[in-house]
């Protein structure tokens, strides 16, 4: 089972916005390709400042520390990659759900489909009384 965040838009013009599931855990997408990693999980912010440190890095470290730093630089990343995400979702105005344990990321959205309240009202049947 893997956690699973929902971050709700609640200016969304639908009448069930569907959330962005952030999915709790290690990135290797992150690992390997450090900010251009969370280039892809949109986290422009995040991905821009981990940028200018790499570059900042490449510029003023000497060679034999670079590699070093630079690998140690895309691990924290890569294992604080859905915090990151969570902080720039809240900045961009999303709301923050509890968290869904589910298999996978369409489970988990279905399991929290079914904790909102429907949208339409059921009929109401009128009293046989005789």
């Amino acid at each position: 089972m893997k956690l699973f965040t929902p971050c709700v838009d609640p200016n969304s013009s639908r009448p069930l916005g569907l959330p962005v599931m952030v999915q709790d855990g290690f990135s290797w997408r992150v690992l390997f390709f450090g900010w251009l990693g969370l280039l892809t999980y949109g986290t422009w912010i995040s991905a821009m400042m981990a940028a200018a440190v790499s570059i900042l890095l490449h510029l003023l470290v000497t060679a034999r520390w670079e590699m070093a730093l630079i690998v140690s630089l895309h691990a924290a990343l890569a294992a604080f990659t859905s915090d990151i995400r969570l902080w720039e979702m809240r900045l961009n105005g999303r709301k923050i759900g509890a968290p869904i344990a589910a298999p996978s990321k369409d489970i988990a959205l279905l399991r929290w489909a079914d904790r909102q309240p429907s949208p339409v009202s059921p009929p109401e049947f009128p009293c046989a009384s005789s």
